[in-house]
């Protein structure tokens, strides 16, 4: 399952490298825990707590609700 839209960084990236977002403007929590890419990884750990992102995304493993982002772009909110 792949998914493309907007989020909210609800928890900046904590030591073991796992970021939690929300849907912007929705409220779906997920978590984002692996990174296609160094950069990818590298651009959503520079983000802080309510900075709104595109991801694209795909599902982690079998995991509940834990992601893997491929692609990252920051958004500016007005």
């Amino acid at each position: 399952m792949d998914r493309t839209g907007k989020y909210t960084v609800v928890d900046a990236c904590n030591d073991h490298g796992a970021i939690t977002l929300r849907e912007y403007p929705r409220n779906g929590t997920l978590y984002v825990v692996e990174y296609d890419d160094p950069d990818v990884e590298a651009e959503l750990s520079a983000l802080d707590a309510g900075s709104v992102v595109e991801l694209d995304l795909r599902r982690a493993g079998r995991r509940g609700n834990a992601w893997c982002a491929e692609s990252a772009r920051p958004v500016e909110t007005a």
